[in-house]
């Protein structure tokens, strides 16, 4: 082999990593715009319902920035936790 084929070959290498870095970087979805916390704001309260019109997450605490709760659905005016039909199972047994 050449040294100028070795040379080109390099250099396709090269653009083509380039060209795929670029292409992952525009197919991730942009972050959220993040609201400043400002000294002395209160975090929102225990129970708070963030939902649609019938199915809704309420929360119950919170991990720094992440909220912790549950799905709830609306039902006759009502929030009501709801139970999965399905779970975590093992695919493998020891």
């Amino acid at each position: 082999m050449t040294l100028r084929k070795q040379i080109v070959e390099v250099a396709m290498w090269l653009v083509s990593m380039f060209a795929a870095a670029m292409v992952g970087l525009y197919a991730q979805a942009p972050l959220p715009p993040r609201e400043p916390r400002l000294p002395g704001s209160v975090p929102p309260a225990a129970a708070e319902v963030i939902s649609g019109t019938d199915l809704g997450f309420r929360i119950d605490s919170r991990k720094g920035n992440t909220p912790v709760g549950r799905l709830v659905i609306r039902i006759n005016g009502q929030w009501i936790e709801v139970e999965e039909s399905a779970g975590i199972q093992r695919l493998t047994e020891r």
